[in-house]
Order: C-alpha cells, then sequence, then structure tokens
C-alpha cells in the first residue's frame, strides 16, 4: 500500500466534514444536479444545459452568503449521564440559555464528537476484516481499510435537534438523542449551534466549547442464568462478602486460644471464670464462587468477534445471582486482570465498567490467562469460559479444568461456525459455537 494514500485520504475525510457540515440534505441533491448540469453543458452550441447550471450556481451562491455571518449569544449546559449502552439510543436534555436582547428562532444544535483519525501506522499496518477477499485494486488502493478503521473510531452518532423560538433572556430545556455505537469513553468536545438559510440549501454554525465525557457500556442481551449449582466451598478467612453468605458468622463452640486467633473473638465472660483465655469458633466460610473467564488473546487490534465475546460476557454476568453466590470475572489485557462481584462487593455497574474498557491481548501468550485461572481454580464451583479461538492450549485450560471436578461451559463464538465444528466433533468435552453476526438469535441455545 502506497504511502501517499494516507495525507490523500485524511484530507478528504476533512473536507468531507466540511462538506456535510455546510450544506443540506437538499443542497447536497441541488450540488449534484449542478454538477450533471455542468459536465452536459459545456457544449454550448449544441445544448442549452448550461443555463440551467448558471441558475443552480446563482441559487447556491445566494443560499452561501446567507450563511457567511451567525452570531448568537446561546449558551448550553448538558445534563449527561456517566453511562449508556451500545445499541440504546442515549437521551438526555440540554439547557439553553439566551443571553442576548433579541429572541433567536429557526435554530439546531448538534453535539460535535471526538472523531479519532486513523494513525499513520495503522492505517498502513491494521488490516481490515475481511479485506483478503477484496480485489486487488482494493487492497492496493486501501480505501475501504481506510473507511473501516473510521468506523472503529466512531463512538456515537450526533444527529441535528430544531431548537424552537428562545425569548430573550430565556431557558429552555430541550432533548437530546445520541446513538451510541462501539464500547468505550466517548468526548463530547462541545456542541455546534446553527442555522439553515431561507432556502433550505446551506447552513451557518458556530461552535461552542463544552467538553464531556461519557463511558459506553457493551451491549447487553437476554440470556438465561448459565451458572451451576455446584458445590458451596471453603474460603480461607472468606471475603467481603462473606458475612452475607453462607455461614461466616454461625457459632460453633469455645476453646482455648491459639496465637494468632482474633482479639476480636476472645469471650471475655468465660476467660474470666476460667481463668484462661477463651475464644469464640466460628463455622468455617462456605459459599458458591463462580468463574467467568474472558478470551482476549488475538493479534487483531479491531475484532467483530471478541466485542460480541465482551457482549456476551456482560450479558451473562447481568443474569447472575449475585445474592446467593459470588462472580470473578477473569482476563488478561497488558496485565491479568481479575474482578468480583457479588453481595457486599461491586455490583453489575462497576463490571460493565471494566468491560467497556477492556482491549485485545497481542503481546502475551495465553499461558498468562490460563495460569491466572489455575490460581483461581481450588475456589471456583463452576465456571464459564468464553473463546475467540480453539488452539491446544485453550484446549488444555479447559480440560484442567474439567480435571479438578470443576462443572464447567464452553462458548466459542466465530465468524463461520462450520469452520470450527469438524475440530469441536472430536473433543471430550461439550462446546457450544456461537457466530458472532447471530448472538443475539442463537443466545437460546445456551
Amino acid at each position: 500500500m502506497k504511502r501517499w494514500l494516507y495525507p490523500l485520504y485524511k484530507k478528504t475525510e476533512s473536507f468531507k466534514q466540511w462538506f456535510a457540515s455546510r450544506f443540506t440534505p437538499l443542497g447536497k441533491n441541488v450540488l449534484f444536479f449542478c454538477s450533471i448540469a455542468f459536465f452536459f453543458g459545456l457544449n454550448v452550441q449544441r445544448s442549452m444545459i448550461y443555463q440551467l447550471f448558471t441558475a443552480t450556481v446563482c441559487v447556491l451562491f445566494f443560499s452561501y452568503l446567507f450563511t457567511l455571518r451567525l452570531t448568537t449569544r446561546l449558551y448550553i449546559r448538558r445534563v449527561l449521564p456517566q453511562t449508556c449502552i451500545v445499541g440504546t439510543e442515549l437521551r438526555y436534555s440540554i439547557l439553553v440559555e439566551n443571553r442576548g436582547e433579541r429572541a433567536e428562532k429557526g435554530l439546531f444544535y448538534r453535539e460535535a464528537l471526538d472523531l479519532q483519525l486513523p494513525e499513520k501506522g495503522e492505517f498502513l499496518t491494521v488490516k481490515e476484516e475481511g479485506e483478503e477477499r477484496r480485489n486487488i485494486f482494493d487492497r492496493k488502493m486501501g480505501y475501504y481499510r481506510w473507511l473501516w478503521l473510521l468506523q472503529q473510531g466512531r463512538m456515537a452518532v450526533a444527529k441535528d435537534t430544531f431548537l424552537p423560538e428562545i425569548p430573550a433572556g430565556g431557558l429552555r430545556e430541550y432533548e437530546i438523542r445520541l446513538a451510541p455505537v462501539r464500547r468505550g469513553n466517548a468526548h463530547l468536545t462541545g456542541g455546534h449551534i446553527g442555522r439553515v438559510d431561507p432556502l433550505g440549501l446551506c447552513k451557518s454554525q458556530i461552535f461552542r466549547d463544552n467538553p464531556e465525557n461519557i463511558l459506553i457500556l457493551p451491549r447487553v442481551y437476554e440470556v438465561p442464568q448459565l451458572f451451576f449449582q455446584g458445590a458451596r466451598k471453603y474460603h480461607q478467612g472468606g471475603i467481603t462478602a462473606a458475612r452475607d453468605q453462607g455461614d461466616s458468622s454461625e457459632f460453633l463452640s469455645l476453646r482455648e486460644y491459639v496465637p494468632g486467633d482474633p482479639v476480636k473473638h476472645i469471650d471475655w465472660k468465660s476467660t474470666a471464670r476460667t481463668g484462661k483465655t477463651i475464644v469464640k469458633q466460628y463455622r468455617d466460610e462456605y459459599f458458591s464462587r463462580y468463574g467467568l473467564i474472558l478470551d482476549s488473546f488475538t493479534a487483531q487490534k479491531y475484532s467483530a468477534v471478541f466485542e460480541e465475546a465482551v457482549s456476551l460476557a456482560a450479558s451473562i454476568l447481568m443474569a447472575q445471582d449475585s445474592v446467593n453466590s459470588v462472580l470473578d470475572l477473569l482476563f488478561v489485557e497488558n496485565e491479568c486482570v481479575t474482578c468480583t462481584m457479588g453481595n457486599g462487593l461491586d455490583g453489575h455497574q462497576r463490571m460493565l465498567e471494566v468491560l467497556a474498557s477492556v482491549n485485545t491481548c497481542a503481546t502475551k501468550p495465553f499461558a498468562e490467562l490460563a495460569a491466572l485461572v489455575h490460581s483461581h481454580a481450588a475456589l471456583l464451583s463452576g465456571a464459564i469460559v468464553i473463546l475467540i479461538d480453539l488452539d491446544e492450549e485453550r484446549k488444555t485450560l479447559i480440560t484442567s479444568l474439567l480435571s479438578r471436578k470443576i462443572p464447567t461451559k464452553v462458548l466459542l463464538l466465530a465468524d463461520v461456525a462450520e469452520n470450527f465444528k469438524e475440530q469441536c466433533s472430536t473433543l471430550d468435552f461439550p462446546i457450544t459455537i456461537l457466530e458472532a453476526a447471530q448472538v443475539e438469535e442463537q443466545i437460546a441455545r445456551l
């Protein structure tokens, strides 16, 4: 791929954004008609179409003149939630204050989102998913790769919102709609206030700086509760939630003090009566603890399969009973990460926020995740493993969990299920294959 294509596409994208901000849909159609009239009216001796070209150019010119100046003393303040969910339209309010001396009408408002253009190195090295199926010209030019990378960097889509008349000194509240399309941290740089010219062809707008962030959580599907009726296990010392789960606070008997016993367990009445230090003995702490293991190991920086794996993980944890059990989310990014959810610990919201920011891992071996799982295996009453590939290392991990008598359910996300069916048929354990493009429809199979 030629390096000179990157600055060309970058300038082209800047022009497209300017063009979209200056012309209405009707204005774009008129401009297209003007181009056609110019092409067919080149020969003025044999055609009169050039007169249509002249007329449309004049209309566009005067329409554009109306938009050269826009002054307003409107000030905007958002009432923005902290989070939203991919695929669910976000509705929130803005407060618009008119500090001018005249009423404002015929205006519109549009959120300004920080669109990160692909870096040059990223454009040259990161391949579009399915790029190998394109023809040689498209692969050499890389334009579809550029469009795909732009799509990966677009967190949400904003639309124009019409603002009815705002009187001088008035304060009005309007509903804004934003469509989140990708999980992660979305940066709103400010807002555009604009007006359409009387002919409805061109737009003028001014920018109001008002930076804010909103965290976009992964898409959540409706799934059945997948965790098993596994046996409760002993946890030395318990965890923070142990006081509300299992039998951690049930009194069993009295016994003589042993060095290392907590001072708060000393029974002072018995100590005074016997003359020896007596402590209260409690039943060991037992409760159910499950593992949700997310495979993040892929060489692709942007992976549709991994995105669906994250959404599936989010859906499963939302369906989890966090009152009577504890859930550990295990994955590897730049380092090994363990997040625990249960009664008395961080809830669903915190886990979703963690999943909203997780990325693929291409710099560490899968053995890092295997070691993390093995260190927790003795505590687990059951496990759900979400894979995005199937190789010997992943098979070994599943076999290891099963050999420890840990009930395990394996879910494999794939572009095409047929690619793994033959391989899965030879395994000693069941595995459910879900196609990334049909996860929501196939979730009933879980």
